[in-house]
Parts: structure tokens; C-alpha cells; sequence
């Protein structure tokens, strides 16, 4: 048995529940407020590979969608599974996949968003120029805030912003904020929402039915220094966002939409059979494919049937189209490109150069509210080169296991460099944990305050390992012939090792250059250093035990690594003797100069059991200020940390909730050491939900953004 938390932010963030895989497409149109599809021809014809996409027509994409959409589509339709779904949540979505990028130590006097590659930009709800800060309103899912707009300016000489102005509604009043990005070169911001759901639906790429008829929008505000804030056009999609990057002058959106068709009943009832074929029969591409309209203009066409793919063999023939849509930012009007394709994809990684989409080949069932894998799971993975507006279809191949549980995570199990792809999956196909718990609700959010459990049922593990048994798969792959191909692998026959033991699953991942990290937990935290300078033969060079957990790693030099997750106590008496209590928020700098033997310099725990911080489900959530001889860092936290009533003096009692607070710690970088600094405590009181509190280091200054209030003070 064995108490582990990758699913314990769900109820401050979302539910995840199972579904069917949602399915790709990829087109190519520019436009001017609208305009006509264009496609981009692909770089190779795909050789013969089971998984390769295929270019497809108007009549093959049509009579796709005919079987699609037909009487045997009713597992995978949106529209008939989401009036299924009762548990919901009030939590806001939080874009896409998040972690730091490594910053040139005396480079910066200012924190920025945290990255997972440097030069791709991802949305955040807080961003600066260095001499402005920028900043959204927070929204609620009922969508009565869409997440007004605020230019603060920096001030040397004291610890405070002033408002320049504002923008209250940058969005349409039926859309709520989910991010934004400051195109600093071209003097705008790119303000990004989704469409009010009229029905509850899990935020997660595990539940692809409850995407149904989403809307995605965004916004270009002018921030020209000489002129008040103002929007110069607003764009709007007949699709939901799925997450976002900007690389340069191009805003990179991927996209989900189902065909909406008058007067299909979903669920195929054998009264309207007839009419319901009739209605498939007489679907024409303008239909099943999402539109966009700009500035309030007619919808139009976003992608062309003859740019899309499909996938033969995808498991899963849903209707569900995925589109991947390059924005040009540079432009006095609006231009796009996109590629589209059905089949099916829960997770992107996007480094400078390619796009990498992917999903798991196996259906997923049920265990309680959390997916379960097929007994052997796989991942297809495909490849889309960028240039602009353009993305070209490169080749696609399979690795063994899936992505795992954690939808913020699941981009970090893939990582590119030199040509290369790495990817960790993980080869467990049940949760061996507890789920987070629905908690008492709060004013002004959702308690992190957990209901004190009993004892969960002893999870069913191997109690041997055998020569296959691994709980985390390597695969590095390569564009070869038009297919993405497996060039090395761990374990393998000559280094046969597993990554991680029996029962372990996996947590942190992080690819840095020629290095690849890997946390996996049960019992203590395995940090794994990997080899990956030769990707035809990648080992295992050092590996370090640490009681306790990182959900991310953050490098905070070229040997140095932050850990960010949760601390733990060990209890051999509990279960099967392989129990652990997680405590409070854990705070490891981990010194990889020597690979072979990794070591946890410094540790510094957060509060007691029950101690959430922002950052631990979404790393947007932490700032990094690095200079020469040391790293400044802050991350919100709700802290627990007073005693409880009933307290038993036992590491699973849960602390009672103390207050919400921005944590500081100054790193000493050659002596690897924490040194705390005095929190500053949020002036909003009591509990409230954190998945959107932020902070910003600026010269020697803090500022905390929280519930819409920006709070400073002089770093101490």
C-alpha cells in the first residue's frame, strides 16, 4: 500500500475521467478575415507503417466521418456522453503544459513565465517586459469575469505597481480568460479564451467526450507605449483549446472540435435510425470541419478537406477533429496556416523546430473516477516540422507504455534534441494510489483541506520483479524514410536494468541537453540520470534515494536542479510494509555535476501534511530570478501548518489551514544551500483556491498576484 498524490490536486484543479480517444486533423489556409484553404504540401510521402497518417480527400474525409458519426459511434460522441457526467468542478482551466527553462546565471534582474524549452513561449496569466507588467483578471466557469486586461509599470525606487490602464473586456462576453502572451517585439498582447460551458465537463485530454461544441477566441491588443490599450481584431474558432506556444511572431494553437450535424440524435435510437443515416448520408465537409470568423465576420472555413489526414489504424475512429492552427502576429490582418488529422491524440510537445502529437492506442476503461490502460498500453506519436505558418507532416511511430495521469505533466515526458526525440512513458496501466478527495467548499475557491481518510485498500502490485518488469520506459526516435523511427531504448537487451522498482510510478521527468532526469515513487523518490549523448545506445549513469517526491524539476544551472514536490514518512507497518505519508511541500536542490553520483545537497520542507502550493499543477506558478552566484525563487502556497483538533500524533494527521502565503527561499549556488526568507502573506483572507496566484521578481523586489490584487514588498 501506498498513499501517492499525482492525482491529489484533482480537486483543485480538475476531475479526470475516462473516455474515448479524441481523434487529429491538420489543414492549411491563409487568410484575410477569413479567406480560402490552402494546402501545404508535406516534405515525404509516409512509407508503409501502421500508424503514418495519410493524406486523405473531400469524399475519403466525408466517408470517414459517415462511419464515424454513424450508429456505432455512440461511445465516442460528446454530445450523448457528456449528459452522463454529474461530477464537475469550480476550478479554472489552466492552459497547457507547463516548466522553467534554464536562464544564463547574470543574465536576468527579472523572473519570466517558466518554460519547458527555451524560445517557446507559453501562456501565463501574468507576463513583463521588464519595465511593464501585464496582468488577467481571474475568471470563474460561469463566466460572469472574462478576465479584464492590466498595464502596471515597474518603480525603481519603491516596491509598487501603478496602473496605466486597462482593458475590461478584451474578450467577447461569453468567453472567459485562459492565458495570455506579450509579443514584446511587436508592442501587443495576445489574449486567449474558451467558451462558457452550459454543461460540466472534466478539463482533461482523458475525457475527449466532453469537448462537444467548444469555442476558442483570442485577442491582439495594441500596447504601443504613445496610446492607451486597444484591441486590434478579435478571432473566434468553432473549436476548443487544447493548449497553445509562440515561437517569434507565430501563435501556435492546437485545437478540438466534433461535427455538429441538425437533427443527429446521438445516441442512435432505433426510432430514428432512418433519419439519423439520412442526415450522415447528406454531410458535406463544410460541415464537419471547425470555422473561424475575425471581428465578428462571417464563419469560414479553417481548414480544407483535401489538407486533412486520417489514421487507418487508430483504435479509436471517433469523429473528433484536431486541429493545428499557426497564427501570424506580425501582420496588419489576419493570417493563418493549419494541418488537420483524425485519429487521435491526448498530449503536444513543441520544441523551436517541430510539433509532436500524441495518444495512447488502448481504450481506456474504469477504476472509481480514474482511467485505467490496457493490459499493453502503446503511444503513437506524430511529427509536424515548423516554419512559420507552415507545418509539414514529417513521419509517425509507436513506443511502448502511455503518458501517465497527469495532463500538466505529460508534455515533459518528451523532450527533443539534435534531431532526436526522447520520450518516458510509463508502463503501469492502473493508478496505485489515492485520488484527491472532494473537499468542503470555500469561499472564493476550493479547500485544499483534505477529509482524513481511512486507510486505502493495499493496491495490487507485482511482489517479484521479472526480467521485463520496468515502470518507466526510455524510447529515443528519429526521422527516417518518412517514419518515425526507434533508434534506442531502455532497458534493452544489453543494459536490461529497470527505471524504477516494482510498483514505482513515474512523477518528474525533464530532458536537458544531452541529460534526461527521471523521479518514479512509492516508497522513497529515485531520481534516475540519464545518458543520452548517443541515441542509439542511452544508459543509466547515476541514480540518487531521497525520502519524499518532485513533481518537476526546475535547472536552476548546467549542474544544479530544483525539485519541486512533496516530502514524506515512511511507514513499513502500514499495508504491505511500502507505505508512505506524504508531508508538506518539498523543496530539493539536487547537484548532478557528477552524473555517476547525484546528491541532494539541501532539502527545505513547506508546512505540515495537507501544505498545497500552486506550482506542484502548474509550474507556471513559480518564479525564477537568476544571477551570478545565486537564484531567487517564490511560489504561493496554502499553508497548513496548525495543529489539529484531533490530533494523534500520527504522519498521517492532516494540519489545519494556517493561511495563503508567497514562500521565498534565495538559493546559495556555490554553496548549494536554502536560505528563507520572510513570506509575504496574502492580504485576501482566508482559504482560497491558488491554482492562479503568481509572482514576479523584479531587481530586488516582489510582487504576488493574487485573486485580481497585486500585493509588493522589497525583497528581504
Amino acid at each position: 500500500m501506498m498513499e501517492l498524490t499525482p492525482l491529489k490536486h484533482a480537486f483543485a484543479r480538475r476531475w479526470i475521467v475516462m473516455g474515448a480517444l479524441s481523434s487529429l486533423m491538420v489543414a492549411g489556409l491563409g487568410s484575410c478575415g477569413g479567406g480560402t484553404a490552402t494546402s501545404v504540401p508535406d516534405a515525404v510521402a509516409p512509407a508503409a507503417n501502421p500508424v503514418a497518417l495519410r493524406a486523405t480527400t473531400d469524399t475519403g474525409l466525408v466517408q470517414y466521418f459517415r462511419t464515424a458519426l454513424g450508429p456505432t459511434s455512440g461511445a465516442n460522441n460528446p454530445l450523448s456522453m457528456s449528459k452522463d457526467l454529474a461530477l464537475a468542478t469550480n476550478a479554472g482551466s489552466a492552459s497547457s503544459t507547463p516548466v522553467a527553462a534554464p536562464m544564463a546565471p547574470g543574465a536576468a534582474v527579472s523572473s519570466g513565465t517558466t518554460l519547458q524549452e527555451a524560445g517557446v513561449d507559453e501562456a501565463d496569466w501574468i507576463k513583463s517586459d521588464g519595465s511593464q507588467v501585464f496582468s488577467l483578471d481571474p475568471t470563474n466557469v460561469s463566466g460572469s469575469k472574462n478576465g479584464g486586461l492590466r498595464r502596471l509599470k515597474l518603480n525603481a525606487d519603491k516596491p509598487q505597481l501603478t496602473q496605466i490602464d486597462s482593458v475590461s473586456a478584451p474578450l467577447s462576453s461569453d468567453m472567459r480568460a485562459t492565458g495570455m502572451y506579450l509579443d514584446s517585439e511587436r508592442k501587443q498582447v495576445i489574449v486567449l479564451g474558451e467558451g462558457v460551458r452550459t454543461w460540466s465537463s472534466y478539463d482533461a485530454w482523458f475525457a475527449p467526450n466532453v469537448w462537444g461544441s467548444g469555442e476558442t477566441e483570442f485577442s491582439l491588443v495594441s500596447t504601443a507605449s504613445d496610446t492607451p490599450m486597444q484591441k486590434l481584431r478579435t478571432v473566434r474558432i468553432s473549436a476548443h483549446m487544447l493548449g497553445s506556444r509562440r515561437i517569434g511572431s507565430t501563435l501556435y494553437l492546437v485545437l478540438r472540435s466534433y461535427p455538429q450535424l441538425p437533427g443527429l440524435d446521438p445516441a442512435w435510437p432505433s426510432t430514428k435510425l432512418a433519419s439519423n443515416q439520412a442526415i450522415v448520408d447528406a454531410a458535406q465537409p463544410a460541415q464537419l470541419l471547425p470555422t473561424i470568423s475575425v471581428d465578428g465576420g462571417p464563419a469560414q472555413a479553417l481548414v480544407q478537406a483535401s489538407a486533412c489526414f486520417v489514421q487507418d489504424a487508430n483504435v479509436n475512429k471517433s469523429a473528433d477533429v484536431i486541429t493545428v492552427v499557426g497564427v501570424d502576429l506580425a501582420g496588419t490582418s489576419h493570417r493563418h496556416g493549419a494541418r488537420c488529422f483524425t485519429g487521435g491524440t491526448e498530449a503536444f510537445y513543441m520544441s523551436e523546430k517541430n510539433l509532436y502529437l500524441s495518444t495512447t492506442r488502448t481504450a481506456y476503461s474504469y477504476s472509481g473516477i480514474t482511467p485505467v490502460y490496457g493490459t499493453e498500453p502503446s503511444t503513437d506519436i506524430h511529427q509536424f516540422a515548423l516554419n512559420g505558418l507552415e507545418m509539414v507532416y514529417q513521419g509517425s511511430g509507436t513506443v511502448p507504455g502511455h503518458l501517465g495521469w497527469e495532463q500538466n505533466r505529460k508534455s515533459y515526458r518528451m523532450g527533443e534534441h539534435q534531431g532526436t526525440l526522447r520520450v518516458l512513458t510509463q508502463t503501469g496501466n492502473t493508478w496505485n494510489g489515492w485520488i484527491g478527495l472532494p473537499m468542503p467548499a470555500v469561499t472564493g475557491g476550493i479547500s485544499a483541506t483534505p477529509v482524513n481518510p481511512t486507510l486505502p485498500t493495499t493496491p495490487t502490485v507485482p511482489t517479484t520483479p521479472t526480467a521485463t518488469t520496468s515502470p518507466a520506459k526510455l524510447s529515443l526516435l528519429q526521422v527516417r524514410d518518412g517514419n518515425l523511427v526507434t533508434v534506442g531504448e531502455l532497458p534493452n537487451a544489453t543494459r536490461p536494468a529497470p527505471l524504477g522498482k516494482v510498483g514505482e510510478q513515474i512523477y518528474a521527468t525533464r530532458f536537458l541537453g544531452n541529460r534526461g532526469y527521471l523521479v518514479t515513487y512509492r516508497l522513497t523518490d529515485p531520481l534516475y540520470v540519464l545518458d543520452l549523448s548517443d541515441p542509439k545506445d542511452p544508459k543509466v549513469s547515476g541514480e540518487l534515494q531521497v525520502e519524499g517526491y518532485s513533481d518537476y524539476l526546475f535547472p536552476l544551472s548546467e549542474t544544479l536542479l530544483l525539485g519541486v514536490g512533496k516530502d514524506a514518512y515512511v511507514d513499513g507497518t502500514t499495508g504491505d510494509g511500502r507505505a508512505a505519508w506524504y508531508q508538506g511541500v518539498k523543496l530539493s536542490l539536487i547537484d548532478v555535476s557528477d552524473p555517476a553520483q547525484p546528491i541532494e545537497a539541501a532539502r527545505s520542507t513547506i508546512g505540515k501534511r495537507g501544505t498545497d502550493a500552486a506550482v506542484l499543477r502548474d509550474p507556471h506558478a513559480i518564479a525564477i530570478q537568476t544571477s551570478a552566484s545565486s537564484v531567487r525563487i517564490s511560489l504561493p502556497v496554502s499553508l497548513y501548518d496548525t495543529p489539529p483538533f484531533d490530533a494523534r500524533g500520527l504522519p498521517s494527521d492532516y494540519y489545519r489551514f494556517t493561511r495563503v502565503e508567497l514562500q521565498k527561499f534565495e538559493i546559495d549556488l556555490p554553496k548549494k544551500a536554502f536560505n528563507a526568507r520572510a513570506a509575504l502573506a496574502s492580504i485576501t483572507p482566508g482559504q482560497s483556491d491558488i491554482s492562479n496566484h503568481r509572482s514576479l521578481l523584479w531587481n530586488n523586489q516582489v510582487h504576488y498576484f493574487h485573486d485580481g490584487v497585486w500585493q509588493s514588498e522589497n525583497w528581504q
